[in-house]
């Protein structure tokens, strides 16, 4: 192997280990590493000696490294706990003068061990010259320390607006093909034809839910956001389609608090259980399959969606689908649109399977 060649797999060994090390990591490696550069020089010349300002780095300096895992440890906490600026400023001021204080007996036990460091442009005037040089220095550290979490949350924030308009266009292409479904296009035009065949005078009450809920799906497809009581509304409808088709094989009852309906909720969310209830429930439940799609208001403010039909719950894998969206797709479009403030719950007992969705709302 020549030696281009062997520094070529070497940079490439070197580049796949720097990759695996964390973010964090590598800012204090290569914050340090800058920090140890600069100053070295100073010690070297006061000194005299590599090894004395070697030694003088790994105690001092080292220590400050340890309470920069601290101050870490402590900014974590203030992070999640208070994103107001003025806790930020308030955890900075007083966890960098803490920082600083705990390095004066540090900075006497190393001038006790060399020497030369009593010889500084300190002098014996050094207690308040320490503390004002560790302070700015554990300053400077926890204001890049926020200033790149900040940047990095900021990154992290447009990717996942990105990945929800993604998402919000995935969903309407989806709504779209659930519109212009053909089996269910047919099934409903199938009924509709039956019951000109037989004179049904439920018919036009078919055609007009039917129509209502065509209707609702094109003038809401660009909303981000739809009135709850619309949504609940367009499922009554999508739901009565489907009872004229099966009669009294279906059995289906809807329910909305009215508070519940000026609520803001991202739309096509309730259509694809509905659809899973009568897809499986139709495999499992007994006649009439039952179906119950209940919406309360919570005490926390936001909203709960039960959608629950008679059977048993049937293990799907992740290529199966929920209704034309996908079980998996609803539960990342969930996590999407509301992190960490929602609930997706699947329960069977008593021979109901269960589906409810806890989100937070707009009013």
């Amino acid at each position: 192997m020549n030696s281009t060649k062997f520094l070529d797999c070497f940079l490439e060994a070197v580049r796949g280990i720097w990759s695996r090390i964390p973010l964090f990591w590598r800012f204090q490696i290569c914050g340090w590493g800058a920090f140890f550069a600069l100053t070295f020089p100073v010690k070297l010349h006061l000194s005299g000696s590599i090894s004395a300002s070697l030694g003088s780095f790994l105690v001092r300096d080292g220590f400050s490294f340890l309470l920069t895992l601290l101050l870490r440890k402590i900014y974590d906490r203030v992070y999640e706990r208070h994103r107001n600026p003025a806790w930020i400023v308030g955890a900075i001021v007083l966890s960098s003068a803490a920082g600083a204080l705990l390095q004066i007996p540090v900075y006497f036990l190393v001038g006790r061990i060399f020497p030369f460091e009593e010889r500084t442009i300190f002098g014996h005037s050094a207690l308040v010259g320490i503390f004002y040089y560790r302070l700015g220095l554990f300053a400077c550290w926890s204001l890049l320390y926020f200033g790149v979490r900040q940047m990095l949350d900021g990154i992290k924030r447009d990717l996942r607006l990105l990945s929800i308009e993604s998402e919000k266009r995935g969903a309407e292409l989806q709504l779209l093909r659930a519109q212009m479904n053909p089996h269910f296009l047919f099934n409903a035009l199938n009924t509709i034809q039956s019951g000109i065949c037989r004179q049904d005078s439920r018919l036009a009450e078919l055609v007009r839910s039917f129509s209502l809920y065509l209707r609702y799906s094109l003038e809401n497809r660009d909303n981000d956001r739809v009135p709850l009581g619309n949504e609940f509304d367009a499922i009554a409808n999508y739901l009565a389609v489907e009872k004229a088709r099966f009669l009294e094989k279906l059995d289906i009852e809807c329910q909305i608090n009215p508070v519940a309906r000026d609520a803001l909720v991202p739309g096509i969310m309730i259509q694809p259980l509905v659809e899973n209830a009568i897809k499986y429930g139709r495999k499992t439940s007994p006649r009439p399959l039952k179906i119950r799609v209940n919406i309360s208001n919570l005490d926390s403010g936001g909203v709960q969606i039960e959608v629950s039909n008679t059977g048993q719950w049937i293990e799907s894998n992740p290529a199966n689908t929920l209704g034309g969206v996908g079980l998996e797709n609803l539960k990342a479009r969930l996590n999407l649109l509301y992190p960490d403030t929602h609930s997706l719950r699947i329960s069977s007992a008593s021979g109901w399977v269960t589906v409810q969705i806890r989100i937070p709302t707009t009013p």
